[in-house]
């Protein structure tokens, strides 16, 4: 219960944080207040109120004295409208309320005529050409930390009439994100160069190695002067029913060897046993969930080999999602892979996934595939062919051949 002279009153009061609220709450009252309720909510700020800010509304009560109030505070009281009387003489009769209200008015005016001076139009525009090379990106299936890139650099780099020119503006995001757009090169190393393909099931591992070796098949066949490369391949997948078969199907085509091992020791052993008459050695390897750590752990084990020295390409398929292309690039990153197969871009129009994330781990593209033809359809990857799939982008083909085309 309060006392006989105290009274109540439920007041409110909004500010950036709760402890903003308790500051300015003390500064009027002291510890003469309690609040009863907070709630979160929003503070518009800016000229005209155009921009809003999370802020902190409280109700709170304040405990006042009665109207029978002291002497001391009479004359406090008394002193006071004294002040507001000399400030409104001083002023020529305007309350302090008035002199106020007319302060802002003129900031208010200030604004207004400043803004009246920015030609119409011009940040609609600006607005729209960003929008819309936003959309573009996000219908491409960019990820948004790429196209939260991409609009803050045009932001910084671009003026406002730039921005209006909509065609340069549309060249230049396609030229930025073919220099996001890293290429690792082919690698050369002493005879046997050990290959082996890493990387979730279903995305093309056991293709993709046939690919690989009927290209160094038939670059043999297309020049007769060399001699020609002796290849052999390897698979240690046993999960997927039908994968050795597969290899052994590639084998007798490309007419290779190809050999099943079970476990490191069996690596070790036919490695040991190949080694010497082998220029390229191919590995096929099980394809397990991202998610699955002890079996991904276990064929880390198998493919621990002393000598192999194996160059590791992680497999992914062109469709995959930005956050499980992530996932995966995180939970294989303990085999070392040197770079990056995107398989399957057949299946596919919209590669921005792919560029958002690789270039976000900052991990090189070898080679695309784009069907199941094992001596055609594998390509050595370029920014061009991944420029020329931007879906609803105009792209200049001469400008991005001049400027990322092989040299």
């Amino acid at each position: 219960m309060l006392p006989e002279d105290r009274k109540q009153e439920y007041l409110y009061l909004t500010a950036d944080t709760i402890d903003d609220c308790r500051d300015r709450l003390s500064k009027l009252y002291g510890t003469d207040y309690e609040i009863t309720e907070r709630k979160n909510t929003t503070q518009k700020f800016g000229p005209f109120g155009m921009f809003q800010k999370p802020a902190v509304k409280v109700t709170y009560v304040v405990t006042r004295r009665s109207e029978k109030v002291s002497a001391y505070e009479s004359e406090d009281e008394s002193q006071r409208l004294i002040r507001e009387e000399i400030l409104r003489r001083a002023t020529g009769g305007k309350s302090k309320t008035e002199i106020q209200i007319s302060e802002i008015s003129a900031k208010v005016n200030e604004i207004a005529n400043a803004m009246q001076k920015i030609p119409r139009g011009s940040g609609e525009e600006r607005i729209e050409s960003i929008e819309r090379i936003e959309e573009m990106l996000d219908d491409n299936e960019f990820s948004r930390d790429f196209i939260l890139g991409i609009t803050a650099r045009l932001k910084k780099e671009f003026s406002l009439d730039d921005l209006n020119d909509f065609h340069k503006v549309e060249r230049q995001v396609v030229d930025w994100i073919g220099e996001s757009i890293e290429i690792a090169r082919p690698k050369h190393s002493r005879p046997p160069r050990v290959v082996v393909i890493v990387g979730p099931t279903g995305v093309g591992k056991t293709t993709t190695i046939g690919k690989l070796a009927a290209q160094n098949v038939m670059l043999g066949k297309k020049n007769p002067n060399a001699a020609p490369l002796s290849i052999s391949l390897i698979t240690i997948d046993k999960t997927r029913i039908g994968a050795e078969q597969q290899l052994q199907t590639f084998g007798e085509v490309l007419e290779l060897q190809v050999h099943k091992a079970e476990n490191a020791e069996d690596l070790k052993s036919i490695f040991d046993s190949i080694k010497a008459d082998n220029d390229v050695i191919y590995i096929d390897t099980s394809g397990y969930s991202p998610n699955d750590s002890e079996n991904i752990a276990k064929l880390k084990s198998t493919l621990s080999v002393d000598g192999l020295h194996p160059d590791v390409y992680l497999a992914i398929a062109a469709s995959t999602k930005a956050r499980d292309i992530k996932n995966i690039m995180q939970n294989y990153e303990p085999f070392g892979y040197t770079s990056v197969i995107v398989t399957k871009c057949d299946e596919t129009t919209r590669l921005g996934n792919i560029i958002s994330v690789l270039n976000e781990k900052r991990k090189a593209i070898s080679y695309w595939t784009d069907g199941q033809h094992i001596s055609r359809n594998i390509q050595r990857a370029g920014v061009v062919d991944f420029l020329i799939r931007l879906s609803g982008f105009t792209v200049d083909r001469i400008h991005i051949e001049e400027k990322f085309g092989e040299k």
